[in-house]
């Protein structure tokens, strides 16, 4: 049996966690509602405050303007992201490959 393959990546407006194979988005789908991983629900609940979090790294007036997040905003939440991602990896287990492209997100 493959790996359920996984991208820990931040999407504005949506999840952070996304299938990369054929197994993990029959399982799972594509966009995966963080809910429906075998995960304690106290990260599921660190993953969904980072996705509401992230959605204010954008200027949503004006989109192609620079994060209004300073620098230490960004470093932080690229700290708590990192924590997460090795919650994740670690509770997720053996079957998962979990590959995390999250500081791509905060540039």
């Amino acid at each position: 049996m493959s790996k359920y393959e996984l991208k820990f990546w931040f999407e504005h407006g949506g999840t952070c966690i996304w299938g990369r194979n054929n197994s993990a988005k029959e399982k799972y789908g594509y966009a995966i509602d963080n809910e429906k991983l075998p995960v304690s629900k106290e990260l599921i609940n660190k993953l969904n405050d980072l996705e509401k979090e992230y959605v204010t790294y954008l200027d949503w007036n004006e989109p192609q303007n620079p994060s209004p997040w300073s620098e230490d905003q960004k470093k932080d939440f690229l700290n708590r992201a990192n924590t997460a991602y090795q919650e994740l990896k670690s509770q997720l287990g053996e079957e998962f490959e979990v590959i995390n492209d999250v500081e791509s997100c905060v540039e």
